[in-house]
């Protein structure tokens, strides 16, 4: 879905703010951010909720032109691709305070929803360079990807539905590189 200008402008905002306030930011400090009136807001906006909403979808839409980078290079192996891809995340995003996300089931079910759709889907791409994976011989044969991939959408998720990174000192992607490194290659020493 392409965004107009101001749309795009608003969401980039948003996510600035959300990084200092979380969920609980108003139209109002978006508002200041950008130095634009509310009234512009809402104007694109009807309510903060449609606002998530599609931030959601700017999120994993731009995670998606990502992943096609990704996919399209030549410069790197399928391992380093399948681990890329992964934990796709453009540069932009790799601040973005996921931690705040976990009150969003309570008070935002549709987005979460939305969120966990997302999750959920557009995993064709990854799973076809993992089966090639499997033809190199950098993947085990015998791995069950269906199994791989419900385990990474659960951790995924339940990074959205607890707190469980509140007073870590690592930010979102650093936590997503550790889940993909284990799920990838295990904690058993070499």
């Amino acid at each position: 879905m392409k965004l107009t200008e101001i749309r795009e402008k608003i969401l980039i905002g948003t996510i600035q703010v959300f990084n200092k306030k979380g969920l609980k930011l108003t139209m109002d400090d978006v508002a200041d951010e950008l130095k634009i009136s509310k009234k512009t807001i809402y104007k694109e906006f009807t309510s903060k909720e449609e606002m998530f909403e599609t931030m959601a979808d700017y999120v994993f839409d731009n995670i998606k032109v990502r992943e096609e980078e990704i996919l399209s290079s030549s410069e790197y192996t399928t391992a380093e691709k399948i681990r890329m891809l992964l934990s796709a995340m453009p540069e932009g995003y790799r601040n973005i305070n996921f931690q705040e996300l976990h009150p969003l089931k309570e008070k935002y079910p549709k987005v979460y929803k939305k969120v966990q759709k997302r999750l959920e889907t557009g995993w064709e791409p990854t799973l076809k360079l993992m089966e090639q994976g499997k033809e190199e011989g950098i993947i085990r044969k015998d791995a069950d990807l269906k199994i791989f991939k419900m385990m990474m959408e659960a951790s995924l998720e339940r990074f959205f539905e607890k707190d469980v990174m509140k007073g870590g000192h690592k930010k979102y992607n650093d936590y997503l590189n550790e889940v993909v490194d284990i799920l990838l290659t295990g904690i058993t020493e070499s």
